[in-house]
């Protein structure tokens, strides 16, 4: 084999790096290491005139081993090995390292210790080029079916999208029915259409591929290659891209999905009465329940949590279809796919942690998403706004923004879509309610999509107001039955105190509770907030 010709390429990312490393001295260094045989420094190297500087050292046969210190890696090394195959050198001969990240921006206060590490650095790169070989392509045969894990919207609409392009689809969703928050979203802005709605398959000759359909008529249930999977979880992920091998958890869902035609008869008989969850514990639901009226699979579940079983049996008795079985055990399943899509989505972050807004304590504070099911025409108020505390109807609401985000007590991050869920709710219950008085407290109100400015003015214009300020606590006053938002408005710098029926918090958006645990089963970076951490995180 030829012996190791190395070529060392230093980029300072268009002068970032100067004032921090000293590229004289690293030029001389890497130039008296042995193998090293051309070295260069530029702005970049990935593209343009330093691309072009790597491949002719190639063609001219100064080098057969390519060392780059770049920013970027995951996406500069992938650009780098392309064009250097196209050289006629083999694309595993390219090491690429981060002297920015990994070395000058954490060391910026110490140029000289930069200077030194990023000797070592660069000295290892080299030693590991020189022990580099050949790697010749293969292919191998990819199996043709795929995993989503998460039946939310997301997960539903990349489900029935591959399972119309004829790869056999295994969704799974962790909880007893398909929506995610999606489906307790009500109306969701711009358009102000059903949040479940997903676009419709273009082989259902009755819609366009345009169309958008509320779930059920989707047709995502009369997908042949499509297996539906709720109560599961995924439990372990082994094999290698093309070829994994999945094994779930199926949690008994006690009711044969086959038999049940939801025909309600033992709800009326089942003698639990709980808060429903779903409808965030403004009604109630029994033992034995499907959330309704946006829900797949469209057969009930029972709470093994609340249902007394054996010591009841009343839904066994009064099934017409004998759906009901008491005795279902925890099954696993094993899966074989070529490809996996994670679509876990989000939570709510859990606002009573804020101790000054009293959420948990006041009933007449609720969060969006809780909002959400009281004005939603399907709900459980059907749409009526009231105060949780007295069932009257609620004639002052103030919104609070950026609740458990943009605050380094909790979450630094903006959550992105809260000012809009909030503009929503707020303009619908202007349209609802004109004489209603509704507030909007807020840092920044943020409108980055297509369309949403105008979403903004349309909220001003039905007479919705907007005070700049995080309140500082939320009070009630028993004499008056209301509560008290304190604020200070920055732009009339005054302290004010805002009467209200209702308070509505706009949380911030957090991990999906078992995040965590999905990127250790699949090997997914997760970044500082916990998030998936995307493929390149610029």
């Amino acid at each position: 084999m030829e012996a190791a010709k190395v070529g060392v390429f230093l980029s300072d990312c268009g002068g970032q790096l100067s004032q921090i490393l000293n590229f004289d001295t690293l030029i001389d260094f890497v130039k008296n290491v042995s193998g090293v045989t051309f070295v260069a420094k530029g702005s970049e190297f990935w593209r343009g005139a330093g691309l072009k500087t790597i491949l002719e050292a190639i063609q001219n046969k100064q080098i057969n081993r390519v060392v780059v210190a770049e920013s970027m890696p995951k996406i500069s090394e992938v650009a780098i090995a392309k064009a250097v195959e196209e050289a006629g050198l083999n694309p595993y001969l390219v090491e690429v390292l981060d002297l920015k990240d990994h070395c000058a921006w954490p060391h910026k206060d110490s140029p000289s210790e930069a200077t030194e590490k990023a000797k070592a650095m660069l000295l290892a790169a080299i030693e590991k080029a020189k022990l580099m070989e050949p790697i010749e392509k293969a292919e191998f045969p990819a199996v043709k079916s795929v995993l989503v894990i998460g039946g939310g919207i997301a997960g539903m609409q990349a489900a029935e999208d591959l399972a119309e392009m004829s790869f056999q689809v295994y969704l799974v969703e962790k909880e007893p029915f398909l929506g995610g928050l999606a489906a307790k979203a009500g109306r969701f802005f711009p358009t102000d259409d059903c949040a479940i709605c997903i676009q419709s398959p273009s082989d259902l000759k009755t819609v366009t591929n345009t169309s958008r359909k509320c779930v059920y008529r989707s047709g995502i249930s009369e997908l042949p290659n499509l297996n539906i999977l709720t109560n599961s979880k995924v439990v372990k992920v082994e094999g290698v891209p093309g070829n994994y091998k999945v094994t779930l958890e199926r949690k008994p869902r006690y009711v044969n999905e086959s038999k049940c035609v939801a025909c309600n008869l033992c709800t009326t008989v089942c003698p639990v009465e709980v808060p429903d969850e779903y409808n965030a514990k403004l009604s109630t639901r029994k033992a034995i329940y499907i959330n309704t009226p946006l829900v797949y699979p469209p057969v009930y579940v029972i709470d093994e949590k609340t249902c007394k079983f054996h010591e009841c049996g009343k839904c066994v008795e009064v099934c017409p279809t004998k759906a009901v079985e008491l005795d279902q055990k925890p099954e696993q399943v094993t899966l074989n796919v070529g490809a996996i899509i994670v679509a876990t989505g989000f939570r709510e972050f859990d606002p009573s942690v804020i101790k000054e807004y009293h959420y948990g304590e006041y009933p007449d504070v609720l969060t969006n998403l809780e909002f959400a099911r009281m004005i939603d025409a399907f709900g459980p108020t059907k749409g009526a706004i009231i105060r949780p505390s007295n069932k009257e109807p609620a004639k002052s609401i103030v919104f609070v923004q950026c609740v458990g985000s943009r605050d380094r007590r909790w979450n630094p991050y903006c959550s992105s879509i809260c000012c809009m869920i909030s503009l929503k709710h707020a303009a619908l219950v202007k349209e609802k309610y004109p004489d209603a008085d509704v507030t909007i407290c807020y840092i920044d109100i943020r409108t980055t999509g297509r369309e949403h400015e105008y979403y903004y003015e349309r909220a001003r214009e039905l007479g919705v107001k907007f005070v700049k300020g995080r309140p500082a606590e939320i009070v009630h006053d028993p004499a008056a039955n209301k509560l008290i938002v304190e604020v200070e408005d920055e732009i009339l710098k005054r302290f004010l105190e805002l009467e209200a029926d209702l308070v509505v918090l706009a949380t911030a958006m957090i991990p999906s509770g078992d995040a965590e645990k999905i990127a250790e089963i699949a090997g997914i970076e997760i970044d500082n907030d916990g998030f998936f951490k995307e493929y390149n995180a610029k």
